[in-house]
């Protein structure tokens, strides 16, 4: 299962024959091979989150079958050398696209140099001089290039290709509010459909991306495509991620706790999965930190934040209990993304995308409701900083001294109205007033690695916000007012209803309790704090502080 030196991890190799050469630290999952050899379709597309093994999955899939190489003895010792599938390394020719680095700027050009590159590493020049002759030589791209190079490599072969398209949705989701989007769907659509579809030259087609994107006509002609995306349970599972299994056998017993709480739990199908970049970079730099989030950000996820989606956010990361129920969409449009604020589009986008886990709560004739949660504390940082990005910004480093000095209460207060009443001049406060002063400052406790709690019950109700750290805990209650006359009173009243309430009775015994009252009105609010030093037998000597 392990091969390699276990020393040796590389975070960067995706070329199969280079990282097995250098003898680095390798997971077999030469499966995949088997279950692609195996596979009865003959296009599938496989989507699954980013950096969980697909590019170098697809490379080694590319390296066994290449008929112009002999790389068998790169697969000595691991699963697939003991397979009947073995018969059939280096035996095909394969025509393999990856899309990761083309960009719109001249997608056209990128996209003939990679098949000229393929015309001229297997066909011999007087096979080139026919069809792909004209495609080649000519400022025009026809569509139907796939087809014309399997029929020039078979004829020169007399053995079907393999055509292998890597990060297909990537150049779609990296442009889509672009004006090059609909061109450069047709362009995609016409070509897989020319390629895919009745090509009686392809011995089979293997596509891999993140998103299912089927409602925009992309497969639409495509009517010999299975799709093994997250949810359909397939003997691909496992080929992709680590199962528990692999991760016992990297670890030893005493870092498997702090590995599942940070990087397990990921769903695919019928499996419950590690984060193999998180693993391996846990393995690499020996602690647990937000690997994954940093290698990488989905641009989309967080031009689809508001404040709604925030808020709902928010309570899934402060409590690993809590979770959302709701339908999920298999097949997305991605530019129905920004023409609808439902919940079911952002989170379908989430799962997909491995943002977020799910379960099934329950099947009722062909709906399905989900349960979608977070699944780890690597996932709990991530959405961290895209509440903090989404919401809060350009904080600087005022962000952080603010509650660094909330013993100093006057200038806590104050600091920390100014902050928010500048910050929350960059949003619409007409609805939902209190709910955006909620989210906006528990993003901003968040980010900054505190313990912090929403909605919760405590004493003889359910408090705003609890923020705690190792130097205080604090209690966060907000109200509207009416007017800018009334926001004093309403910081009092936030005041007294945490004391009527007894809120702050689930705090630490031992702390300093900062009580926070924050009246709000539209684009400007007014902070009252009141320090309470408790011993632990609850009694008590508050000093009101004020601004």
């Amino acid at each position: 299962m392990i091969h390699g030196d276990r020393t040796k991890i590389d975070l960067s190799i995706s070329n199969f024959s280079e990282f097995i050469n250098a003898k680095n630290l390798y997971i077999d999952k030469t499966k995949f091979i088997e279950d692609v050899i195996n596979e009865s379709n003959s296009v599938v597309l496989i989507t699954r989150p980013r950096r969980t093994g697909k590019s170098l999955n697809m490379n080694m899939l590319r390296t066994f079958l290449d008929c112009k190489e002999h790389t068998a003895h790169l697969f000595n010792g691991l699963y697939v050398a003991s397979t009947g599938s073995f018969e059939t390394v280096n035996k095909h020719p394969v025509i393999f696209l990856d899309f990761k680095n083309i960009r719109a700027s001249g997608y056209k050009m990128q996209f003939k140099k990679i098949v000229s590159d393929i015309a001229e590493y297997y066909l011999e020049e007087g096979m080139i001089q026919r069809k792909l002759s004209m495609y080649l030589d000519c400022e025009i791209l026809d569509t139907n290039i796939l087809l014309y190079l399997c029929e020039a490599i078979y004829k020169q072969y007399k053995v079907k290709p393999f055509i292998l398209i890597d990060e297909y949705d990537k150049i779609l989701m990296d442009n889509v509010k672009s004006d090059q989007y609909d061109e450069i769907k047709t362009f995609l659509a016409d070509l897989l459909e020319s390629g895919l579809k009745g090509n009686g030259y392809l011995e089979k087609a293997v596509l891999t991306g993140v998103m299912r994107i089927s409602k925009e006509s992309l497969f639409s002609g495509l009517n010999n495509l299975v799709v093994y995306d997250i949810f359909t349970p397939s003997v691909y599972d496992e080929d992709f991620s680590l199962t528990e299994n692999e991760v016992s056998e990297l670890l030893q017993n005493d870092h498997l706790p702090i590995v599942r709480a940070w990087y397990n739990n990921i769903r695919i199908g019928n499996s419950k999965l590690f984060n193999i970049y998180s693993v391996m970079s846990y393995l690499h730099f020996g602690e647990p930190d937000n690997y994954w989030g940093r290698s990488g950000t989905m641009d989309l996820l967080l031009k689809l934040m508001n404040v709604k989606r925030a808020d709902e956010l928010s309570n899934l990361i402060s409590d690993r209990n809590s979770f959302i129920l709701t339908k999920l969409e298999r097949r997305l449009s991605i530019q129905e993304l920004f023409k609808n604020d439902s919940g079911l589009y952002y989170y379908s986008l989430a799962v997909q995308s491995g943002y977020l886990t799910y379960d099934i709560e329950n099947t009722e004739g062909a709906s399905t409701v989900y349960r979608v949660y977070v699944p780890n504390l690597e996932l709990q940082s991530v959405w961290r900083d895209f509440i903090m990005t989404g919401i809060v910004r350009d904080s600087g480093s005022d962000l952080k001294n603010i509650f660094e000095n909330i013993s100093d209460v006057p200038l806590f207060s104050a600091n920390l109205q100014r902050f928010v009443d500048y910050q929350l001049s960059y949003f619409d406060l007409d609805q939902e007033l209190e709910k955006t002063y909620h989210v906006f400052i528990f993003g901003m406790v968040l980010a900054l690695g505190y313990t912090c709690n929403s909605n919760l019950e405590s004493g003889y109700g359910r408090y705003d916000l609890l923020v705690e750290s190792e130097r205080f805990g604090a209690i966060i209650e907000f109200k509207r007012a009416a007017s800018e006359d009334d926001l004093a009173p309403k910081a009092d009243e936030a005041l007294k209803q945490i004391d009527d309430h007894r809120y702050t009775a689930k705090i630490s015994k031992g702390l300093p309790i900062y009580k926070i009252g924050i009246g709000c009105y539209k684009k400007r609010c007014f902070v009252k704090t009141v320090i309470d030093f408790r011993d632990d037998n609850e009694s008590s000597a508050q000093v009101q502080l004020r601004i």
